[in-house]
């Protein structure tokens, strides 16, 4: 198969993998940065890691890597522009939103309103992978703010789905 029908169906397969939305977020040099990223996930529970994937065009890369952590916000199924917000190339992505600061200087902002929850993570590897990189991070300090189910990125959209305590089965 030509390299642009694999670059295509990779596209076409992921699109319809569901994801749920995060924003990821640092501190460096004193100023916050912060992108939307669905390529998260668990790595070990003990010790406790995450990864998150980052593109290395993106603005937020290189603050990432220096600021030595991250801080990955799970966001509520009702955050959708704060979603496509930290996807803009808007420069001063903290000026509109509420964040709190973190408790641990290497991460970055939690997303007070957006969030359902949060990770609070220092960088143990960084990964070359690509057009990304991979980092994993280890986490230690995060909460759970609020019940929300998360928000979901399907198909290159958000939908909706019905919370356990609201499905009726037949």
């Amino acid at each position: 198969m030509p390299e642009a029908e694999t670059s295509d169906l990779f596209l076409t397969v992921m699109r319809n993998v569901a994801a749920t939305v995060t924003v990821v977020t640092a501190t460096h040099d004193g100023k916050h940065y912060g992108l939307t990223v669905s390529a998260f996930s668990s790595v070990s529970l003990d010790p406790p890691l995450v990864l998150v994937c980052i593109d290395k065009r993106s603005s937020s890369f290189a603050a990432i890597k220096g600021a030595g952590g991250f801080t990955v916000n799970f966001l509520a199924a009702d955050a959708e522009d704060t979603a496509m917000h930290f996807a803009s190339k808007t420069e001063d992505k903290f000026a509109s939103v509420a964040h709190r600061s973190p408790s641990m200087q290497v991460a970055g902002p939690w997303l007070a309103e957006a969030a359902f929850a949060y990770f609070e993570c220092e960088n143990v590897d960084i990964i070359d992978a690509g057009d990304h990189d991979v980092f994993v991070g280890r986490v230690h300090h995060g909460a759970r703010i609020n019940l929300e189910p998360p928000l979901m990125y399907w198909n290159g959209a958000f939908p909706k789905f019905a919370r356990p305590d609201q499905v009726v089965s037949g």
